[in-house]
C-alpha cells in the first residue's frame, strides 16, 4: 500500500473523474493512516510519499520544486485534455493571459512522471517529459450513481445531449438536424440539453438553447450536483455526442461514451478523434446528413436501440472498467514511490 495524497478541487469535473473517483474506489491500494487528523496542506504533504493532482496545482504558494524538496514527496501529474485551447474556447483568453499553457508545460518538466487519458495526449507530453503513462477515464460500473438508474418512461423517443459551456460549437452542428426533424412535426419524439445553468452571465448557455430551442418536444435539466449528474440518463433514450473536428478536441477523451454506457443507451457519435480511435458499438456520423438518418432510425426501431446499449455497455465494461485501471494507476504510483 502507497502513501499517496490526491489533491482535488471539489467542484471539477475532470478532478471527478481523475482523482476523485480512482481514490474513492482505490481504498485496498492505499494507506490513508498518515493523513488522519492532518488538516492543512503542508500536514499533509509532510506525511505522504507522493502527491497526484489534475492539471494545475490547486494550492497556491506552494510549488512543485518546494512540494519535491522541502516535503520530499513524488510529483504524479494527471492531465485529461490538452493545453492549449482552441481559440474559439470560451477559456481561450483566460488561458492566455494566466500563461496557463506555459505554467502546464512547466509542471510536465518538473512532475516524476506524468498520467494522462489517451495515447495522443501522451505524444504531447513526451515532447517535455517521457516518463508519461496512459490511465483511460473509466467508471465504476455498477456503483454509486454508475449503477443502472430508475428508467423514467415515456410516450416519446428522447435524445440527449449532456453539455457543458465549452461546447457551444459542438451544439451547433445538431442545429440543420434537430430544425429537420422540426420540420416534420413529430410527436414521438423529444431532445433533452443536459447541464443548463438559468444564471449564466456569459451568455453561452442563451446561445445553446436557442440551438435546441425549436427542436421537437425539447425540455432542459438543469446543472446536476457532480456526484449526482448521472441522474439526467434515467430521462433518456439515447444520447448526442457531435464534436467538432479540431486538436484541441482530438486530444479529449471518450468519456461521454462511458456514460451512456452505465445506462445501456444507444449513442450516435461524430467519427473524428477520440472517439474514432476506437471501436465502440455506436452509429457514426461521417456526414451531416447521418444525423438526421440515425435520429430517425432509432426513433422508428427502439429495440434496435436496446440491443445497441447493450453492445456499449459490454465493450465499456471490458476496456473501461475502473477498477481495473485502479489496479494498474496505483502499482504504478507504488513503483514511483519506490524508484
Amino acid at each position: 500500500m502507497v502513501k499517496v495524497l490526491g489533491l482535488q478541487n471539489d467542484k471539477s469535473g475532470c478532478d471527478y473523474h481523475r482523482v476523485i473517483l480512482p481514490f474513492q474506489y482505490g481504498c485496498d491500494y492505499i494507506d490513508n493512516t498518515g493523513f488522519v487528523g492532518k488538516e492543512t496542506i503542508e500536514d499533509l504533504l509532510q506525511a505522504a510519499d507522493a502527491v497526484t493532482w489534475n492539471r494545475i496545482f490547486p494550492f497556491g504558494g506552494i510549488s512543485i520544486n518546494q512540494v519535491k524538496k522541502q516535503y520530499g514527496c513524488k510529483v504524479i501529474i494527471d492531465l485529461d485534455d490538452y493545453w492549449h485551447l482552441y481559440p474559439k474556447h470560451y477559456m481561450a483568453a483566460h488561458y492566455q493571459r494566466n500563461s496557463i499553457p506555459a505554467k502546464t508545460v512547466e509542471a510536465i518538466r518538473l512532475a516524476d512522471t506524468v498520467t494522462v487519458t489517451t495515447a495522443r495526449l501522451a505524444d504531447k507530453v513526451k515532447e517535455y517529459n517521457r516518463n508519461v503513462h496512459v490511465i483511460p477515464n473509466a467508471l465504476p460500473f455498477g456503483h454509486g450513481q454508475f449503477a443502472p438508474g430508475e428508467k423514467i418512461g415515456s410516450s416519446r423517443y428522447r435524445f440527449l445531449y449532456p453539455c457543458q459551456l465549452s461546447h457551444l460549437y459542438d451544439a451547433g452542428i445538431l442545429k440543420g438536424p434537430l430544425q429537420r426533424v422540426a420540420s416534420e412535426n413529430r410527436k414521438d419524439i423529444g431532445f433533452t440539453l443536459a447541464g443548463y445553468k438559468t444564471f449564466d452571465k456569459s451568455g453561452i448557455w442563451a446561445k445553446i438553447d436557442h440551438i435546441f430551442a425549436r427542436s421537437p418536444n425539447y425540455t432542459r435539466i438543469e446543472q446536476l450536483p457532480l456526484d449526482e449528474y448521472m441522474r439526467i440518463y434515467d430521462h433518456v433514450d439515447a444520447v448526442l455526442v457531435p464534436l467538432e473536428n479540431n486538436t484541441f478536441n482530438h486530444h479529449k477523451s471518450n468519456l461521454k461514451l462511458l456514460e451512456a454506457a452505465t445506462r445501456k443507451l444507444p449513442v450516435i457519435c461524430q467519427k473524428v478523434p477520440p472517439y474514432s480511435d476506437s471501436d465502440a458499438p455506436v452509429l457514426w456520423v461521417e456526414r451531416q446528413s447521418d444525423w438526421y438518418k440515425h435520429i430517425r432510425y432509432l426513433a422508428g426501431n427502439p429495440n434496435a436501440g436496446i440491443e445497441m446499449g447493450e453492445r456499449l455497455y459490454e465493450w465499456a465494461l471490458t476496456r473501461h472498467n475502473l477498477f481495473d485501471h485502479n489496479r494498474y494507476r496505483f502499482e504504478l504510483y507504488g513503483h514511483i514511490v519506490n524508484s
